[in-house]
């Protein structure tokens, strides 16, 4: 319990520190439009600085379930923290959206400590993990990107993925395919992304899936 709570203050701090600095100068931005079969079934806005990722991951279900991040991103390119809130229905102006989960992950060595509040119940657990995983949150492109850039960053063919939905740690494998595009295999799922020499995530798709990614 010593070490959450350690853990926890410390990187609330690093938290606060990279969102005053996101807010200052935002590195990247964009937006990913996910289709399946030519419909959109989920679209993420995200903004990306030194330090930092933050982001809104809109499901196009019958709920309207969007996931919120936030997450601290240090210099080689691991994410030491993330906390992400899951709600139902967008804000009306007069009804605030159903906040259906809340949850922070801090990643330590091969440990992922996770506070998770759902409804009124509170848990904490620490969950073994490897180090430098990279969180997955199933349609985060903006996510798939920073584990690109992990990559890149220590010239490594593979990457560790912390399934947020879950608590499980899979092997991500990236494969270049030709000059601006690569391959990405999670478990049994195959990504294929178009990048730029910066590692950034232009579009792509998942083939088996019969799915289409944009960046706007």
């Amino acid at each position: 319990m010593t070490y959450v709570n350690r853990s926890t203050r410390i990187v609330a701090l690093l938290l606060l520190g990279a969102r005053a600095l996101a807010a200052q100068t935002v590195a990247d931005s964009g937006t990913f439009v996910v289709r399946h079969a030519g419909d959109t079934v989920a679209t993420e806005t995200f903004s990306r600085g030194e330090t930092s990722i933050q982001g809104t991951l809109a499901l196009n279900n019958f709920k309207h379930t969007f996931h919120h991040y936030n997450a601290v991103v240090a210099p080689d390119a691991s994410v030491p923290m993330i906390d992400i809130s899951v709600r139902e229905d967008a804000d009306s102006g007069r009804i605030k959206a159903r906040l259906l989960q809340r949850a922070r992950v801090i990643f330590r060595e091969d440990s992922a400590a996770v506070d998770a509040v759902i409804g009124q119940a509170i848990s904490t657990q620490v969950l073994g993990t490897q180090p430098g995983a990279i969180p997955y949150l199933n349609m985060s492109f903006a996510l798939l990107e920073q584990a690109v850039r992990r990559s890149r960053a220590g010239g490594r063919t593979q990457v560790p993925f912390f399934n947020m939905a879950g608590g499980q740690t899979v092997a991500g494998t990236l494969t270049p395919v030709g000059a601006d595009s690569l391959a990405l295999a999670i478990g049994d799922v195959e990504f294929r992304l178009r990048v730029d020499p910066d590692g950034r995530v232009l579009g792509g798709s998942i083939p088996k899936q019969n799915v289409q990614v944009d960046r706007h």
